[in-house]
């Protein structure tokens, strides 16, 4: 049996078609992009701190859980499920972005120790090296993010000059929107940034004394 459409459905078939693909195709347009927040950037305090070279310190390799590693937000909706946020997308990649926030974050703290960060591609000679791996993430909409963090310094001789430690934090979701979970991901990763200070300038206090030490047994 044929079937046919009458000659005026037709046509307003053929006129709509092209509407319907384009809806169909540029579904991405519908996406929302996220970019991690700092605590701000040190502006004259930090441009004082990398003229003066006094100490560098590198961030760096990050890492991440790899159902963390992709382009959609993920977030938790019990212990055991994971939930994707399909139009709902870093505006880059979230390993790089949490590398710059840190970068940032640390920047400002120490500006006033005259400790210049960079990120993992820089070629300044450094003080030494920050690996950071993020064993944890994890934020639930409206409830909580927790994060656990890893991280140490190692010189650029290969020894340890800051032992390795664990850091924990958690910070409310203050809402249920992605939003809210890119917020709290900010916020618990300006505590780690905070840890990572101390640890920071413990090590070049100790570099320091060391130097002093060595300079004083000389003169004697």
């Amino acid at each position: 049996m044929t079937c046919f459409f009458p000659p005026r459905i037709f046509l307003l078939c053929v006129l709509m078609a092209p509407f319907f693909l384009g809806a169909c195709g540029g579904s991405s347009s519908w996406a929302r992009f996220y970019a991690l927040t700092s605590l701000g950037f040190p502006g004259e305090a930090g441009e004082i701190a990398a003229s003066d070279q006094a100490v560098i310190v590198r961030i760096g390799p990050v890492e991440i859980p790899d159902y963390l590693d992709r382009p959609q937000i993920v977030t938790r909706t019990d212990v055991n499920e994971l939930s994707l946020g399909d139009f709902d997308l870093w505006g880059g990649s979230l390993r790089t972005d949490i590398e710059r926030v840190l970068v940032e974050n640390l920047s400002l703290l120490l500006a006033k120790d005259r400790i210049s960060v960079v990120g993992g591609k820089s070629r300044y000679s450094t003080l030494g090296t920050i690996p950071v791996r993020l064993d944890r993430f994890d934020a639930v909409p409206g409830d909580t993010i927790v994060l656990k963090a890893r991280w140490g310094i190692i010189g650029k001789d290969g020894k340890t000059l800051e032992a390795p430690r664990d850091m924990m934090a958690s910070k409310p979701v203050k809402g249920y929107e992605y939003s809210h979970v890119v917020a709290a991901m900010s916020d618990v990763l300006a505590d780690l940034s905070r840890d990572m200070a101390v640890g920071i300038r413990s090590a070049v206090a100790k570099r320091n004394a060391g130097q002093e030490s060595r300079g004083f047994r000389h003169d004697e």
